[in-house]
């Protein structure tokens, strides 16, 4: 079980790294890009884009989590799939909310009511995302594997 422990913990912190950046974007990040001109988010593969912290850790906690699953498929994993179906619907927000968000941030035509629009959608989609990870998290650990008998 030790394994299952940290292959959990690890999830774990996957999940409160996701969340404390969630919220990192909620109180900084679109704050700032209010008060920007329209044009300002730096393109996908810019240097301080989020794809290239976000992206690849986001994956790897996907990955993470449905092999928890399946490790524990036979152990009581009915908390364990909750939690990997709450990240993965958060993640396809991500997904949602990249799509049909992001292009606002960027595009220097946009008005500046649009930009503000686009931050209030962003930072309600975050905050289901946030919700969603925290439910997910508590969730794992509410968890206890047992041993297979």
């Amino acid at each position: 079980m030790g394994s299952v422990t940290r292959h959990r913990g690890a999830v774990l912190v996957l999940i409160a790294w996701w969340v404390f950046g969630n919220l990192y974007e909620a109180i900084v990040v679109m704050p700032w890009l209010w008060r920007l001109p329209p044009g300002s988010l730096p393109a996908e593969f810019e240097p301080g884009s989020p794809v290239f912290y976000f992206v690849p850790a986001g994956v790897v906690m996907l990955v993470l989590i449905w092999t928890l699953v399946f490790r524990v498929r036979r152990n009581g994993a009915g908390p364990v799939l909750r939690a990997a179906v709450l990240v993965t619907i958060a993640a396809a927000g991500t997904g949602i909310l990249v799509v049909g968000v992001n292009p606002t941030f960027r595009d220097p035509a946009a008005s500046v009511a649009s930009v503000h629009d686009a931050v209030l959608m962003w930072e309600a989609g975050n905050a289901v995302r946030m919700a969603l990870a925290v439910a997910a998290a508590v969730s794992l650990i509410r968890w206890r594997a047992r041993p297979s008998g």
